[in-house]
C-alpha cells in the first residue's frame, strides 16, 4: 500500500511539474511577445525621432527627375517601391539611390546615394570618378533643397567639410549641415555613401 501511495505521489508530483513548466512556457511566450511589441514600438519611436526631410516619395521622384533634367547625370525614376519602410533604386554609373520612409506619412526620413568604387590607375577614369562623386553630391543637394536657395559658396564649404575634395589617399568621412539638413559622406565596404537627414536640434 505504501509503495502504491509513493507511486501515486510521484505521478502527482510529475503532473504538477509538467503543469508548472507549461505555465512557465506560457509566461515565456507572453514575455517574448511583449518584448517583440516593445522593439516594434522603439523602432516606430525612432522613426518619428529621426524627423523628416520634408517630402514624400512621390515628391522625391519629381524632384529627382527635375534635377536630373538639368544635370543630365543620371537616369529618370518612374517610381520608388517602398518595402518595410525602405527603398532601393539603381541609377547609372554604379550608383544606388536608397532611403528610409516613415510609412505612416510616406515622408522620406533618410536619403542616400551609394556610389560603388571602381579602382583604376587610369587618370581619365580617376577624373571621371571624381566628377561622378561631385555630381552625385550635387544631385543629393538639389533633391533635398527644393524650398530654399543654395549658394555656390555654401556648396563649396559643405563639399570641403565632407572631405569630397581631399586627396585620394585619405578616406572620406565627414559631416556638414546646409539649410536644416545634415549631410554625411563616408567610404566603407559598400563604396562611397552620401546621406541626408533632417538636422538634429
Amino acid at each position: 500500500m505504501r509503495k502504491r501511495l509513493n507511486f501515486i505521489a510521484i505521478i502527482l508530483l510529475s503532473i504538477t511539474m509538467l503543469v508548472s513548466c507549461k505555465g512557465d512556457d506560457k509566461a515565456k511566450g507572453k514575455d517574448e511577445k511583449d518584448e517583440a511589441k516593445t522593439k516594434i514600438q522603439q523602432v516606430e519611436d525612432q522613426m518619428i525621432n529621426l524627423g523628416s526631410l520634408g517630402f514624400t516619395t512621390d515628391d522625391l521622384v519629381k524632384n529627382w527627375n527635375q534635377a536630373q533634367e538639368e544635370m543630365k547625370d543620371s537616369d529618370k525614376i518612374d517610381q520608388l517601391n517602398v518595402r518595410n519602410g525602405e527603398f532601393k533604386h539603381d541609377i547609372n554609373n554604379g550608383m544606388i539611390l536608397e532611403g528610409i520612409v516613415n510609412e505612416t506619412t510616406n515622408e522620406v526620413v533618410r536619403l542616400s546615394i551609394v556610389k560603388k568604387d571602381l579602382e583604376s590607375d587610369n587618370l581619365n577614369t580617376t577624373l571621371d570618378k571624381y566628377e561622378d562623386t561631385i555630381a552625385a553630391f550635387f544631385l543629393l543637394v538639389a533633391v533635398t533643397n527644393t524650398e530654399e536657395a543654395v549658394k555656390e559658396e555654401d556648396i563649396g564649404r559643405v563639399t570641403y567639410k565632407l572631405g569630397l575634395l581631399r586627396d585620394k589617399d585619405k578616406k572620406i568621412n565627414g559631416t556638414a549641415t546646409l539649410n536644416n539638413i545634415t549631410y554625411k559622406a563616408e567610404e566603407n565596404e559598400r563604396g562611397l555613401v552620401l546621406s541626408a537627414v533632417e538636422k538634429a536640434d
